[in-house]
């Protein structure tokens, strides 16, 4: 005879960001929170992100493309299902501007929003060539130790960052698939832009949607009324 079920989850309905389809959430439940807790304590940025991802497509109903997920994707999608398992409150720490003191701060996760929209996927760079954005999936980034790898230089992570968001090159005859190269020739082709295009990348890739949001609270060390913006998944936990 089995053993009885346990718990009837509830659904919760939420929208991918980057895609607008709708979905339905549940709680994650003891397994699933025991796999994300040896995954922390493991500190191993690649296996924190895939558990992270596994929780997410094995606590939505119904059937989401894991590779396709960008990363404001992914942190909006876990803030949902964490807050919906463990509660909507969150105590973080946060250090007064003004004297430095540590200050347990609430955070209320219902209240967090994914700011900015998706930019323009197309960045002229001279008049003859011009580039075609994407934003790198959560997979893309979690798997490219350019970007995450222990000892890269923050430089090394940014140009990891670009490399991974560029599709393409587009000149009026011509589509130059970014995939198609290495990183080596992908890094000399950004090398090679002045400081006006770059910042035309840089821009781009600043614009993304993004995990944000506003607090204010007065330093219980020196009353100092401070005022931060949270962001990305890191900061509410």
């Amino acid at each position: 005879m089995a053993l009885p079920k346990l718990n009837d989850m509830p659904k919760y309905s939420v929208t991918i960001p980057s895609s607008k389809q709708e979905v339905r959430i549940r709680p994650f439940v003891v397994k699933e929170e025991k796999i994300l807790l040896i995954a922390m304590e493991s500190q191993d940025p690649k296996q924190i992100a895939n558990a992270i991802l596994d929780t997410i497509v094995s606590c939505t109903e119904e059937q989401i493309d894991a590779n396709s997920l960008t990363s404001y994707d992914v942190e909006y999608l876990f803030l949902q299902i964490r807050g919906k398992s463990v509660g909507e409150k969150s105590n973080v720490i946060l250090k007064c501007m003004e004297c430095g003191h540590d200050n347990e701060v609430t955070i209320d996760l219902g209240d967090i929003k994914i700011e900015g929209n998706i930019p323009d996927k197309k960045i002229k760079i001279t008049d003859q060539i011009s580039l075609e954005m994407k934003p790198p999936s959560y997979l893309q980034v979690a798997d490219n130790e350019k970007i995450i790898g222990e000892g890269q230089k923050d430089v090394d992570r940014v140009f990891g960052l670009i490399v991974a968001s560029i599709g393409a090159v587009l000149t009026e005859e011509e589509r130059f698939d970014f995939k198609d190269y290495s990183f080596e020739e992908a890094t000399e082709f950004l090398e090679s832009m002045t400081s006006e295009q770059f910042t035309k990348v840089r821009d781009y890739m600043e614009s993304q949607p993004a995990l944000r949001h506003p607090v204010e609270y007065d330093c219980e060390s020196c009353g100092h009324k401070n005022k931060i913006n949270l962001e990305g998944m890191q900061d509410f936990f």
